[in-house]
């Protein structure tokens, strides 16, 4: 049995080596860290059976890792030899044994003896994958069919020179002896759908020829289209459905905004991924690459009867859960009917479905959360070891030095304490802007709307902002800025919980990434609630705009849909045009530079008529309105989670308890700033 054994402590690989030592059956590959392990598995002959690793790495931490290989070798097993509690992570250690470090050999023995024992006796029973009557085509080295399509066959193939697995799409040889024309078109396909960038869309990495054949390859992407779903006889719970609905939205959106021609939406385009362990276990949809060239089976519906669509296709499988939820169930009765009730386009669905979505992702956030957990004891280790070494070194070198040199050094040492520990790289954001009293254009018509003179926060209320509020009511607690009918007992950290804000507000500081994404004290403050907003405006002598006090700082009395007029570019602002759930991909930020949160004062485009900076993108803000019929606060603007950044945009049926990664506010006061 061939065993990949990947951990960043050297020592740990050393031991393990001298523990399969004595057990020649068993092939052991031992990798420090994770940035070659995909590479190493790659050139393991036989490939990989047994994984051993620990879970928090970098660049690539374990759970991603098992599903990187499993793509290459599906019947792979698992074994996590770790320093962390893995008990909240049941989906992604599903079918893997988990051992605690330090463990015991001879338990190490057994354990692996088991899993050598099982891959054995499945072996001779197991029906192998007809191997590729290729091998290798330029070079792409195929590894197993993943089916067929009307062009020919699809192989999962290695790209050698990048060690990623992809999904190979080659040309049929028969279709070629009939028609001299179809490798043309083919290729020009290939090129169509080359030009597809969406997050939420299977991207085509390259097409060619190479080997006398014609090919083109695509992301691989292990899951389950929406019909291979159906014939399993899964069904789709409520947060899988919203999951659905935001990709697919999201999707068409694009294609249409991008006049892109592309074919009719069919179950078998909707590929349900088996979840990324690095970002949560809960099934990642995507869209297969559906781009297509003039006058090839492109689609002549409109985005109303594709959105009719999509609805015949998610009502039936709906799980008892989902189909109990008034309104998701409302929500796909309207999506079915089409006309002026339905919804005439694919960003309006966006918009319907947002408030559903917005419910869904404090889950998202929570494994997050609980991932950046996981991680942050090897951080604080190395970050630990190296002030020591560095501490060390420095006292070596003061044995040396004398008189002025021990001054010199002493200097030195003060000002490393002040860069490292002082130092902020908070900017002052405190600047507040007048709008005149007099009437607006407000909402989508041409309604007129009137208000008093007020001031609002040129920008969004910063985490360095937030957490002189949090630090003053640490000092000094006190009640006395709670809205009356806050729930009792609430506190007003942000985030699900205190050990979340520190890890976010930590990473902030010293300027570092979190979760991959771009943040600092600059960034808008996120997961906070209605109620937190509320008490950091009276704490600081202010209130929360209205909302037609916010719409008319954002678009003047003009009534444009942007800070900057009436035409959408994503460039201006801090939008969801690139955004992508895991940031350490690196798939997201390709168009406005942020995959994420921004600087309040990073995008200088994105400014009202007035001058006030950021209302159209970045984070999504709260406002003191609430829907007369629900009794919700109103969420105000766009965000980096959304491509729609009009300043028309707006939700009413948020929960005021609700904390998302992409909502913050700003404030304002009735009188002039001090």
């Amino acid at each position: 049995m061939n065993i990949l054994a990947v951990d960043p402590d050297a020592s740990l690989l050393a031991s393990l080596a001298e523990i399969f030592r004595a057990r020649p059956d068993l092939q052991f590959t031992p990798v420090v860290g994770s940035e070659c392990a995909l590479e190493r598995a790659q050139a393991i002959e036989g490939g990989v059976q047994l994984l051993i690793t620990e879970v928090a790495m970098e660049p690539i931490d374990g759970f991603t890792l098992q599903q990187q290989l499993r793509a290459l070798h599906p019947q792979l097993k698992t074994l996590f030899l770790t320093r962390y509690d893995l008990s909240e992570y049941a989906a992604q250690t599903a079918g893997s044994i988990v051992l605690s470090h330090p463990v015991d050999a001879s338990l190490l023995l057994e354990r692996v003896s088991r899993i050598a024992s099982l891959i054995a006796s499945q072996t001779p029973a197991a029906a192998p994958t007809p191997a590729p009557a290729l091998q290798q085509i330029g070079q792409y080295q195929l590894s197993r069919s993943l089916g067929d399509s009307r062009w020919g066959p699809i192989y999962l193939a290695i790209q050698t020179s990048m060690a990623r697995p992809v999904a190979l799409r080659l040309l049929s040889e028969s279709l070629e002896a009939a028609d001299p024309t179809v490798r043309q078109r083919f290729l020009a396909l290939a090129q169509a759908r080359a030009a597809v960038k969406h997050p939420a869309i299977l991207s085509v990495f390259e097409g060619g020829e190479a080997d006398g054949r014609a090919y083109f390859t695509t992301e691989h992407v292990e899951g389950l289209t929406l019909d291979a779903w159906a014939a399993e006889g899964s069904t789709l719970d409520r947060a899988l459905t919203v999951r659905l609905l935001q990709t697919t939205a999201e999707a068409f959106a694009y294609l249409h905004q991008q006049q892109i021609p592309h074919a009719a939406l069919e179950a078998k385009h909707l590929l349900i991924g088996a979840g990324s362990g690095a970002v949560g276990s809960t099934p990642q949809p995507r869209l297969l690459n559906l781009a297509t060239i003039d006058g090839l089976d492109a689609s002549p519906a409109s985005a109303a009867e594709e959105i009719q669509a999509l609805a015949a296709l998610l009502t039936p499988l709906q799980s008892p859960e989902a189909a109990q939820h008034a309104p998701l169930r409302g929500l796909l009765i309207r999506m079915s009917r089409g006309g002026e009730t339905g919804f005439a386009s694919w960003t309006a669905l966006g918009e319907a479905v947002a408030a559903l979505a917005a419910k869904a992702a404090p889950q998202t956030t929570a494994a997050a959360s609980n991932i950046a957990k996981l991680t942050a004891p090897t951080r604080a280790a190395a970050q630990v070891a190296a002030q020591a070494a560095r501490t060390q070194q420095s006292q070596k070198r003061s044995l040396l030095l004398t008189g002025v040199g021990l001054f010199a050094l002493l200097w030195i040492v003060l000002f490393g304490i002040w860069w490292k520990f002082i130092r902020s790289n908070e900017r002052p954001h405190a600047e507040m802007v007048r709008i005149p009293a007099g009437p607006f254009q407000f909402g989508e018509g041409k309604q007129t709307a009137q208000t008093g003179e007020f001031w609002i926060d040129q920008y969004e209320v910063t985490i360095g902002q937030y957490a002189h509020f949090l630090a003053a009511l640490t000092k000094h607690p006190t009640t006395e800025y709670d809205h009356p009918q806050q729930p009792s007992g609430k506190s007003h950290i942000p985030g699900r919980d205190a050990t979340e804000w520190q890890i976010y507000s930590a990473r902030a500081r010293a300027g570092k990434p979190a979760k991959g994404a771009f943040i600092d004290l600059n960034c808008p403050v996120f997961g906070i609630d209605w109620w937190d907003a509320y008490a950091y405006a009276k704490w600081a002598g202010k209130r929360l705009p209205t909302e037609q006090e916010w719409e008319k700082a954002a678009r003047g009395t003009e009534g444009n849909l942007y800070p900057w007029g009436n035409d959408p570019d994503p460039k201006r602002a801090n939008s969801g045009i690139d955004y992508h759930e895991d940031p350490r991909t690196g798939l997201g930020g390709k168009t406005d530079g942020y995959t994420w949160w921004a600087p309040v004062d990073g995008f200088k485009e994105d400014k009202s008529p007035y001058g006030v900076i950021g209302m159209a993108g970045n984070a999504a803000e709260w406002v003191d309105s609430w829907d007369a019929a629900h009794r919700h606060p109103v969420i105000r603007g766009g965000s980096f989670h959304t491509q729609d950044v009009k300043l028309t945009r707006r939700f009413a049926d948020a929960d005021p308890e609700e904390r998302l990664d992409f909502l913050g506010f700003r404030c304002v006061s009735d009188h002039p700033p001090k």
